[in-house]
């Protein structure tokens, strides 16, 4: 998917985010294959419920990797509170069983985040006169 610079009626640039999420504990919770692929699964219907495009969703055996796009009437911290929180429901909800010997607790939200906007400016683009 190719990322481009939009125009909107107020502004004109990216949204893009690359966000980070990580299982409480940083327990390697994702070397379990179900595990991996019901959180992406969760993680991404949320993504879509959002109206968010989806660029690329990776996960390493105890993090997460979303890159998302076109994030213009979603906050950063908003878009990261509706992924944590369904995702986490949801596994707890539905598929406890799976996880549980990973976890010290019923916690399988997540403790540490990392977030990155993307930002570029083209000088074309801005006229300053």
């Amino acid at each position: 998917m190719k990322i481009e610079i939009k125009s909107y009626s107020h502004a004109v640039g990216e949204f893009n985010y690359h966000i980070q999420l990580t299982p409480a504990f940083r327990r390697e919770i994702f070397e379990n294959e179900k595990v991996m692929k019901l959180t992406l699964a969760y993680v991404s219907s949320k993504i879509e419920e959002l109206k968010v495009k989806i660029v690329e969703i990776r996960a390493g055996p105890n993090h997460l990797h979303i890159f998302v796009a076109d994030c213009k009437n979603i906050a950063p911290c908003k878009l990261i509170q509706q992924l944590k929180g369904f995702s986490s429901r949801m596994m707890r909800k539905n598929h406890w069983n799976l996880f549980r010997s990973y976890l010290w607790e019923i916690n399988f939200g997540v403790k540490g985040i990392f977030a990155e906007a993307s930002v570029q400016l083209q000088q074309k683009q801005l006229s300053i006169t």
